[in-house]
């Protein structure tokens, strides 16, 4: 035989190695700073798919097309962030992160799929203190709200497969609200060591049936409104009235943050408002009350207020607040979608209790504590 038509021993075991660790691994590009990583490697197959109903469709239900949330934690201690998804009409979906940007569904195994229609924000907590992720699930949509409940599930910790299991327990926890709840957020707002939570609750009158004439901001909301529960040894309790927080019809909440807006130590609210209402900038009286203070901090707000965020944004030590809006930024839809008001009629409603609003996004820099009650930031 030809000795040079025999390959070695030793390079067979190298073309073996190279064909076992070959894997359709995107390929990354030097200038993007992310890479957008296919379901067919990750693993995470998840679509908020719509289905319109002749019952419950756009005209039904005005937030229909808002989506749902995503949460993002260490649900089994394994030092990988995992990921919770909420849907609208499917089944909400917790992803186990095993590694290498792959992941596998554990939704049935966990039990966190979640009984009602129309899930909306959701948060991650460990509410009880056992050093296990729990996960708070918004529910919205149902009109008549039998569906409409919103869940806490307990993490009982891994079962003997590694994979750890779910209890729903709100109601136990006393924070099964039932309102049209968008987003909520856990937060040691009375610095008592334990985490309390704000539930921000939208509303489904329908806007053409509002008398813009009569405010409604300091009437509760008899079906939701936003709700702040203070947190007594694991029993969460409704101290929203007592605490100075807004929960009327008119509150269309779409963004919540918390955040140390004047730096005095004690976490302070801003709610983001959807339409005529302002959005809402509660600070911390540290006494277990909040003063609603937006109008003496900011010169206006955005006009349909889609969601904000808080950060130092410029690093000087204050916190900045950015506000998001649905301004169109095509000419043809601005002209054709948008509701436009004229002067006169945006001078009436700051007479009737609005304020100045803007249909842009907006960034409001903190400059800290300036002489002069009004527009601090």
């Amino acid at each position: 035989m030809d000795a040079s038509k025999i390959i070695p021993y030793s390079k067979w075991i190298m073309i073996i190695i190279f064909f076992s660790c070959t894997q359709k691994i995107p390929t990354v590009e030097v200038n993007n700073m992310f890479t957008m990583m296919p379901k067919e490697f990750t693993g995470i197959d998840f679509e908020n798919t719509l289905v319109n109903e002749t019952k419950f469709n756009v005209f039904k239900y005005r937030n229909y097309y808002n989506g749902g949330g995503v949460a993002i934690g260490d649900v089994n201690n394994d030092g990988l962030p995992d990921i919770y998804f909420s849907s609208n009409q499917q089944s909400n979906k917790l992803f186990f992160n095993e590694g290498g940007f792959r992941f596998r569904d554990v939704t049935k195994k966990t039990g966190v799929s979640g009984s009602r229609k129309w899930s909306t924000g959701v948060a991650m907590v460990d509410i009880n203190g056992d050093q296990l992720l729990d996960i708070y699930v918004c529910n919205s949509g149902n009109i008549k709200g039998d569906d409409r409940t919103n869940e806490l599930f307990i993490n009982q910790g891994a079962a003997e497969n590694g994979i750890p299991t779910f209890r729903e327990a709100a109601a136990d926890y006393g924070i099964d609200n039932r309102g049209f709840s968008i987003h909520a957020a856990f937060f040691d707002y009375d610095r008592d060591g334990d985490l309390d939570l704000y539930v921000m609750n939208n509303a489904f009158q329908a806007l053409s049936t509002f008398d813009l004439a009569n405010n409604l901001r300091h009437e509760r909301d008899q079906f939701g409104g936003d709700c702040l529960y203070q947190n007594n040894n694991g029993q969460f309790h409704d101290v929203s009235i007592q605490a100075g927080i807004y929960g009327s019809v008119i509150g269309f909440g779409l963004g919540l943050t918390i955040s140390d807006i004047n730096n005095d130590g004690w976490l302070d609210i801003y709610v983001a408002n959807d339409f005529f209402e302002r959005d809402y900038l509660y600070i911390n009286n540290g006494d277990g009350t909040f003063k609603e203070n937006l109008e003496q901090m900011l010169a206006h707000t955005s006009l349909s207020s889609m969601g904000s965020d808080i950060a130092d944004i410029n690093n000087d030590g204050y916190m900045d607040i950015f506000t998001t809006d649905m301004l169109p930024e095509d000419d043809y839809r601005l002209k054709t979608t948008f509701a436009f008001e004229t002067f006169a009629f945006n001078e009436k409603k700051v007479s009737w209790g609005y304020y100045y609003q803007l249909p842009q996004n907006t960034l409001q820099i903190n400059r800290g504590r300036i002489p002069g009650p009004e527009n601090q930031m």
